[in-house]
């Protein structure tokens, strides 16, 4: 017997001899009626009564009142199914046929209150048929869980309970293990039109019911939606509604294990990257080196460390989400290349250590990103062993630093892109450069003034009237600072070697704060209210041996430790 929650289809109960029940007129879909009992009828107020009861008059007068009830014109109950006696005239029961409602007929000598009694009890064991069936089916269901692709397994076996086709539609759009085609241009504007949790459609011929999932998964392309659907004109039925809602929480379940999962892979992942770029005077750590490769990068092979900043000023609410969106979409691309890697979002930055060649890392953010003309990739050394994890990422900050000073339209730089300077500030190594610098700007280091000068005036590839922009002051004033910084320094801003020198020290100067763990700086060309063009930028104190402060935000990423 086909059973629902709290009833039986009308067809198993003409199927019941024990009720003598037959069909006067064959309906569409008449037979897969839900019924969940019956109710005996005196009179003409229906108002009440739910139309899926059986109506049961009481004496052939109740009858044709009843019918005549039915089949007037102010009538608005909607279809009613009624069991009436043989006896009752054939063309009253064809003018309630034409009207839509089901005409059941019943022996005259039939006792109404008994055929109530074996309705109830019919559906009594329905709804005890029915409990042992969704449990059936529940248990049925979770286990294809087990199976190597759940959600694909799990699309199946409902598509098979249900007759129909099913599958997986994210809020895009996009359609993941579908059992069968189905036109989800012409289904997903009714469907996700539609208010609520779940939703029945009837679309162009296809009938069908849409369950929301829980938000298990970030991303446009995450599945949002379960979706089954069928050309029958009863679709979706009781039955094969249960096993939709029952698929849906279990597809939750899965696409929250596989999220908890990627989380903690990540943290995983991030933490021993992190231990890697916090190695200072013993750099040489076997049990390191082994985690690191059992998470699938070797120092027997190139690897190298990455750093991907936004190219525009760093802006919080715009920046850190197109990040994290750029880790999920890097990982991915790394993870269908079969490329090992560690990932981890750093303050204003995607930092990596990847096996792979520069050429192989563009190709890979390419792919990730697209044409990324709104990132900076950055690209260091490769790493030898363990040890050299960290210098290959300070040459990945430097890469940055470079490319956001220069005029070069490349949005990209590896170590060996770096000219000669450059090479020999990296192979140096910070802790030597940091000496030098402090030499060098040591007679700014109780003048902030000019110190933030400097560092912005080099962070606009020295363009005079972009500078005074960003200061807030005349350019004829900037002129007049930097000459001061000329005379104090001792040095001419228009010496090559003096500009190569005064950037390779503003550039030692940030990475040291930051490595010591100093504030993130306010956004490039803003300032606090009432600051004036120095007050409340800090100066970078940890050259000079004082508390680290800062300068300027494109000489301030963060970077660990160096030797």
């Amino acid at each position: 017997m086909a059973t629902t929650a709290t009833g039986c289809m009308l067809g198993d109960l003409l199927a019941a001899e024990q009720l003598g029940l037959s069909l006067f007129a064959e309906q569409p879909a008449a037979r897969s009626r839900l019924v969940r009992g019956a109710r005996l009828v005196w009179g003409n107020d229906l108002d009440a009564i739910a139309d899926d009861l059986v109506l049961v008059p009481v004496a052939p007068q109740q009858a044709h009142e009843l019918m005549r009830t039915l089949v007037s014109p102010g009538w608005s109950g909607g279809s009613r199914i009624v069991a009436l006696p043989d006896t009752t005239g054939e063309a009253a029961r064809l003018r309630c046929t034409a009207h839509g409602h089901v005409i059941l007929t019943l022996p005259a000598a039939a006792d109404p209150a008994e055929l109530i009694a074996a309705i109830a009890h019919a559906s009594a064991q329905a709804e005890q048929a029915l409990t042992q069936r969704l449990t059936s089916l529940q248990r049925a269901l979770a286990q294809v869980l087990a199976a190597p692709v759940p959600l694909e397994a799990l699309t199946v076996r409902v598509a098979q309970v249900c007759n129909a086709v099913v599958t997986l539609v994210s809020d895009a759009g996009s359609s993941e293990y579908a059992t069968g085609p189905l036109p989800l241009s012409l289904l997903m504007p009714e469907v996700s039109g539609m208010e609520g949790d779940s939703r029945q459609f009837s679309v162009s011929g296809w009938h069908g019911l849409a369950v929301r999932l829980s938000a298990a998964s970030s991303g446009r392309d995450a599945p949002a939606w379960l979706l089954a659907a069928s050309t029958r004109d009863t679709f979706p039925d009781p039955y094969s509604t249960a096993a939709v809602f029952i698929a849906a929480s279990l597809a939750e379940t899965s696409l929250q294990i596989d999220l908890a999962a990627v989380r903690q892979e990540r943290a995983v992942r991030s933490a021993v990257l992190e231990q890697a770029l916090a190695l200072r005077a013993e750099r040489h750590d076997a049990e390191l080196a082994g985690r690191i490769a059992s998470l699938g990068v070797s120092f027997d092979q190139e690897a190298r460390m990455i750093v991907i900043e936004s190219a525009r000023a760093f802006e919080p609410s715009r920046d850190q989400v197109l990040l994290e969106r750029l880790y999920e979409q890097l990982q991915r691309a790394l993870n269908e290349d079969d490329t090992g890697h560690l990932l981890v979002l750093r303050e204003n930055a995607l930092v990596g250590l990847v096996q792979a060649s520069p050429g192989s890392l563009r190709r890979s953010l390419v792919k990730a990103a697209g044409t990324p003309r709104d990132l900076m990739l950055g690209i260091g050394r490769d790493a030898a062993d363990v040890g050299h994890v960290v210098d290959s990422y300070h040459d990945a900050q430097l890469a940055i630093r470079v490319l956001r000073r220069g005029k070069d339209p490349r949005l990209s730089m590896c170590y060996e892109d770096f000219d000669f300077a450059t090479r020999l500030f990296s192979d140096v190594g910070l802790e030597k450069m940091s000496e030098w610098a402090g030499d060098l700007l040591r007679p700014l280091e109780d003048k902030q003034t000019m110190l933030i000068t400097l560092s912005t005036y080099f962070e606009h590839s020295q363009n005079i009237m972009e500078t005074a922009e960003a200061l807030a002051v005349h350019h004829n004033s900037l002129r007049y600072r930097l000459a001061k910084i000329e005379s104090t320094l001792q040095l001419s801003l228009r010496d090559p070697s003096a500009v190569s020198s005064l950037f390779l020290a503003l550039t030692t100067l940030a990475m040291t704060e930051a490595a010591d763990g100093s504030p993130r700086p306010l956004a490039p060309g803003r300032r606090a209210a009432g600051t004036g063009d120095a007050k409340g930028v800090h100066a970078a104190g940890a050259v000079f041996n004082e508390s680290p402060q800062r300068l300027s935000p494109h000489f301030g990423a963060a970077v660990g430790p160096e030797r």
